[in-house]
């Protein structure tokens, strides 16, 4: 799972679900990048200055999620990520739970290499979003992630 490549329609799903486009993939290469810019293996040396997407390898999704968690707090934007589910680990706990919306996916991602979608995905999938604080209260902005969320997708299950 550390090299699969997020399908367009499932970037689309996330950022439709929580109302937010992010300018930045900091998982990409040129060939899948989500975004106008990106950044490949040194994304976590740099500054993520701009709303970010990730898919990071899942073999290290602790120092990937413990470092989106910090670049949003430190630049204040927003930031949306594709995880596999593991809410019994710490860096859920850390930097998840009661610190982002989340929207379970229902089933599981087929993702790609290459644009070619590969077999028997091993994974469920959670999307989370790291809203930048814009002076709205965090229960408001969960409310309109709901909201828009049930005007065609589900914010506790996608699909």
């Amino acid at each position: 799972m550390d090299n699969y490549e997020t399908p367009t329609e499932i970037f689309e799903e996330i950022t439709n679900c929580f109302g937010i486009y992010p300018d930045l993939d900091v998982c990409a290469t040129y060939q899948n990048r989500k975004c106008k810019n990106f950044f490949d293996k040194s994304a976590l040396s740099r500054q993520w200055t701009e709303d970010f997407f990730m898919n990071p390898p899942y073999s290290q999704s602790k120092k990937w999620v413990k470092y989106a968690y910090f670049q949003h707090i430190k630049h204040n934007v927003n930031g949306l990520a594709i995880l596999p589910v593991s809410t019994g680990s710490t860096y859920w706990h850390d930097y998840i739970f009661d610190k982002s919306s989340i929207a379970y996916y229902k089933g599981r991602i087929s993702f790609e290499i290459n644009n070619i979608p590969q077999k028997n995905p091993r994974y469920d999938t959670a999307f989370v979003c790291w809203h930048k604080h814009d002076g709205k209260d965090p229960k408001e902005q969960m409310l309109e992630t709901l909201y828009r969320a049930s005007r065609g997708l589900s914010q506790t299950t996608l699909r």
